[in-house]
């Protein structure tokens, strides 16, 4: 059995269980094919080669009727994704334990099995937390939804 472990910057170690011991260096341009093999599979690659399973567009609808729209991984919670492309959210907790960032999902599906504060009523109308919600595929979401939370017939 052989164990590999990948570590900054690109450095491959591989350890066999007897007594023969290799490592095996490669330098970080020798892994430069690994953006090239994840756009020909049509999966995002970051600067960093780091490769997630799937990118969604996001389209939030701010109070004012503002729209931005952005990319998300499915890896990455809306709201660090929002922050990444420059569009201002509420928050407070960033753990799910709060309703400051509430929104309202109006298409698309999130997973949000992160968080602890919206019962199973408020989510089946669509509230979500975007502190813990990972998209799993393109959303419309109206934010600053707080207080609709706890209006009468919302």
């Amino acid at each position: 059995m052989t164990t590999v472990s990948l570590t900054p910057p690109y450095i491959v170690k591989a350890a066999i269980p007897n007594r023969f011991t290799s490592a095996i260096v490669k330098a970080p341009t020798s892994l430069g094919s690994v953006k090239s093999i994840s756009i020909s599979f049509g999966l995002k690659c970051s600067a960093n080669y780091r490769t997630s399973m799937a990118v969604y567009k996001i389209k939030l609808v701010g109070p004012k009727g503002e729209v931005s729209e952005f990319e998300a991984p499915d890896d990455k919670y809306i709201l660090e994704a929002a922050e990444e492309a420059g569009v201002e959210l509420p928050y407070c907790c960033r753990a799910g334990s709060c309703s400051i960032c509430a929104a309202k999902m109006v298409s698309g599906s999130v997973s949000q099995s992160d968080g602890i504060y919206l019962d199973e009523e408020q989510i089946k109308k669509g509230y979500m937390l975007t502190c813990v919600s990972y998209p799993t595929s393109d959303c419309g979401i109206h934010t600053h939804k707080e207080l609709d939370l706890y209006s009468p017939g919302s």
